[in-house]
């Protein structure tokens, strides 16, 4: 029975050598990173600021791809479709792994079960924002208006479904107002009908609002983060003024399809942390509108099963069908 045992045992030795040589040599060609949106936008731009850098540590290239379209759902069935080595990951975005699973009645894949998260990056605050010559000088004021005058507000946003569009929802059920929530396609549809008066106030991610902002065309009311946004700082965060437990934040990072090796997904993990800390990163960060984050595996998931939770009730309160 005793040598009977040694020899089962002795075959799982040179298994474990190759496990080992696998994890050592890792990477050995160049990692691409697919994105679901297009260039030029905040989840794309963060990635190519971490892109340089990853590969400067890994002594790889990484490359970023573009494949936009159907909200990241394209880019995720790119990802799931190549091997679990390491070499292809995926953009994971508030969108594409936490408002997708509860818009659509159907996915050409599942998020949660489909990939395994490597870590977080970034975190995006939203801001509610005016024309310079809006009467709303606070937020305060807008919801006293909107009090007032039931169904008179317009709250301009991206398309429906969208983070935004769905922190619009939560926002007018936790204060209690009766306001309409218009949809436009592109974050610039809405700053154009903000500025032209067609829509009273806008919720939209920091970035694209920064120039306008800071030149003093938009007023920024508030921000949706759990704290002061550091490139707005005299912005007040609504959660500490006026709707406490009211935060929204957008997220992003990188996954991997399931299956991907352990030591893999550890290396990569350990290699974004050490960016996400360095001064330079942090400031690039700033200046898009977003908060260089650093979330592990489980942190990232995390993000994703509280979205998936909340936007599903936030559906369900609105009566909202799946699409």
């Amino acid at each position: 029975m005793k040598r009977r045992t040694l020899l089962q045992a002795l075959p799982a030795v040179p298994l474990l050598g190759r496990t080992a040589w696998a994890a050592d040599s890792y990477p050995n060609k160049p990692i691409r990173i697919i994105i679901g949106y297009a260039a030029g936008g905040a989840g794309d731009l963060v990635m190519r600021i971490i892109g340089p850098k990853l590969a400067a540590r890994l002594g790889q290239p990484v490359v970023i791809e573009n494949r936009p379209g159907a909200g990241g759902i394209s880019a995720s069935q790119v990802a799931l479709s190549s091997p679990a080595d390491g070499y292809t990951l995926v953009l994971a975005a508030g969108g594409n792994f936490g408002i997708a699973p509860v818009l659509f009645k159907s996915l050409p894949y599942d998020p949660v079960k489909d990939f395994d998260m490597v870590a977080q990056a970034a975190s995006f605050a939203y801001v509610f924002a005016v024309n310079a010559d809006s009467r709303f000088k606070k937020l305060q004021d807008l919801i006293d208006y909107a009090k007032a005058n039931p169904g008179k507000l317009n709250i301009g946003t991206i398309q429906v479904g969208s983070g935004q569009y769905f922190a619009a929802e939560l926002f007018k059920s936790m204060v209690g107002i009766k306001a309409l929530t218009v949809p436009y396609r592109t974050s610039g549809d809405v700053i154009a009908a903000v500025r032209s008066g067609d829509a009273d106030v806008m919720i939209e991610t920091i970035a694209p609002l920064m120039g306008q902002i800071r030149s003093g065309a938009m007023r920024a009311l508030a921000t949706t983060g759990p704290d002061v946004f550091p490139g707005l700082p005299d912005v007040p965060a609504i959660t500490k003024t006026l709707v406490p437990g009211y935060v929204v934040a957008a997220w992003n990072g990188l996954a991997a399809r399931a299956g991907t090796p352990k030591p893999v997904i550890n290396r990569l993990d350990r290699e974004i942390a050490a960016i996400l800390k360095e001064e330079d990163v942090q400031k690039a960060f700033i200046e898009l509108g977003t908060v260089a984050q650093y979330g592990g595996p489980e942190v990232l998931r995390g993000h994703m099963m509280e979205d998936i939770e909340r936007w599903a009730k936030v559906m369900q309160d609105i009566h909202m069908e799946k699409q």
